[in-house]
């Protein structure tokens, strides 16, 4: 089911062009275009070791580099199982983050 959801939402994501993934993979490697160190607005960083999408020393840099972050790094977890295993978890993050 999950994977189902899951892919329907990346053909729809890539239905008009894949610029914005571009875009985004880019932004790896290309300067952000603001300091990151003067983010004042609360940030969460949820990211697992197994991420096979996004490299888990990124998800370290953040942390490091964004003041007052709420990091929540997994040793087993990956881009997409953090969305099965800790979704619950994640909003309410997220709700505590917005207030």
């Amino acid at each position: 089911m999950f994977a189902d959801f899951l892919a329907a939402t990346f053909r729809h994501a890539v239905s008009n062009g894949i610029a914005g993934w571009r875009d985004d993979d880019l932004a790896f490697v290309r300067d952000w275009g603001f300091d990151i160190a003067k983010i004042e607005r609360p940030v969460a960083v949820w990211q697992g070791q197994m991420d096979r999408m996004v490299p888990f020393t990124h998800g370290q840099w953040l942390a490091e580099h964004i003041p007052n972050i709420r990091v929540h790094l997994y040793r087993d977890e990956g881009h997409l199982s953090l969305a099965v295993t800790a979704l619950d978890r994640i909003i309410e993050d997220l709700v505590a983050i917005a207030r």
